[in-house]
């Protein structure tokens, strides 16, 4: 009796992508902890953004969608992305409570592939 061996599979590539800029991660994942959670994200994430940071900007995408540069346009600097933030949350003359007002700036910093503390630095630059 011939067993034959040879089995034949259809594999797809599975690819799996940083929890932060979404770009797929061929070599050199990291696993950092999100509260009670593990996330994947690649190795310059890991490298230039601090825990609680990576921590901060993961829920942040869970909750309103997204990714880390998702909006990222190299021809345009900071100092105008941040200009661009301020303007467009202005409060009109309706109720926006400042942590509903903070979430909402830093979420779009976020998008523009702006750190937390990118966009604290930049403010208060602007704020000088």
């Amino acid at each position: 009796m011939v067993i034959n061996s040879e089995i034949r599979h259809n594999y797809t590539h599975i690819s799996i992508k940083c929890g932060i800029c979404r770009l797929e991660i061929k070599k050199g994942a990291q696993i950092f902890q999100e509260g009670l959670h593990f996330g994947i994200v690649c190795s310059q994430c890991h490298d230039s953004i601090s825990k609680e940071d990576l921590e901060l900007m993961a829920n942040m995408f869970l909750a309103y969608g997204g990714y880390f540069g998702k909006l990222n346009d190299p021809r345009i600097s900071i100092g105008v992305i941040l200009e661009e933030l301020v303007k467009e949350n202005k409060i009109d003359k309706k109720f926006v409570s400042i942590e509903e007002l903070n979430i909402k700036i830093l979420h779009s910093a976020l998008l523009h592939g702006l750190t937390p503390q990118q966009l604290i630095r930049g403010l208060e630059i602007l704020i000088k």
